[in-house]
């Protein structure tokens, strides 16, 4: 049997939920508020970056430009960052992701744009890490936008569609897997373990070309 095919019959089941399911959780409320600010600095970073060096080509304070492009910088820098994560993501799961491809899109058109103002400015910009760091992102957004592109779409038609049920899906995923490895009827490396913990329920077909059970 292929893991697509177990992880389908897993998901064929009805799990009763466990006790204390659907009571307000401090902590994925957490989390969710953590992954929106996430969300909100893979497009607003780039952008800003770039609005900052537009907004210091149009004063001519030095210690203003100096200030703007310190921020600039810094913007450029979490892009970096978030991007960075976005393409270890990719790497876990090997999916394609609509956000990912969309924020990698952001990020280049806002490295074009910044260049461009810079190009058309008369003067110089202090700040000479912003060249190199503005193309670092440039250059990881490509990544991104192309690594997501080339990657199948994440077909997990027919498994849970709630948090809810992905978590309790999740579980039980990993109670078959902890089975199947203590009778010895399926041998996973370390790093396969963790990259099947971090697929989506639904997708475990990916994971086909790896082994079977």
């Amino acid at each position: 049997m292929k893991w697509g095919d177990l992880e389908r019959e897993i998901i064929s089941l009805k799990l009763v939920p466990e006790e204390g399911v659907g009571r307000p959780n401090l902590l994925l409320g957490m989390v969710m508020i953590l992954t929106s600010l996430v969300l909100s600095m893979f497009f607003l970073s780039p952008v800003l970056g770039a609005a900052f060096v537009a907004w210091a080509t149009m004063v001519d304070s030095r210690g203003t430009q100096e200030s703007l492009v310190t921020l600039a910088i810094f913007m450029f820098v979490v892009s970096i960052v978030v991007t960075v994560t976005s393409i270890r993501t990719w790497w876990s799961t090997r999916s394609r992701s609509t956000v990912s491809i969309m924020g990698g899109i952001v990020v280049i058109v806002s490295v074009v744009a910044t260049f461009a103002v810079g190009l058309s400015y008369d003067g110089e910009l202090p700040g000479s890490w912003l060249e190199v760091l503005a193309l670092a992102a440039g250059f990881l957004g490509i990544a991104a936008v192309v690594l997501n592109l080339a990657s199948d779409r994440d077909r997990s038609s027919g498994g849970p569609k709630s948090g809810r049920e992905q978590r309790r899906y999740d579980a039980a995923r990993e109670e078959v897997v902890d089975v199947l490895v203590e009778r010895g009827l399926v041998v996973l490396t370390p790093d396969q373990r963790r990259r099947m913990q971090r697929m989506r329920v639904g997708t475990w077909h990916k994971f086909d070309a790896q082994g079977r059970v």
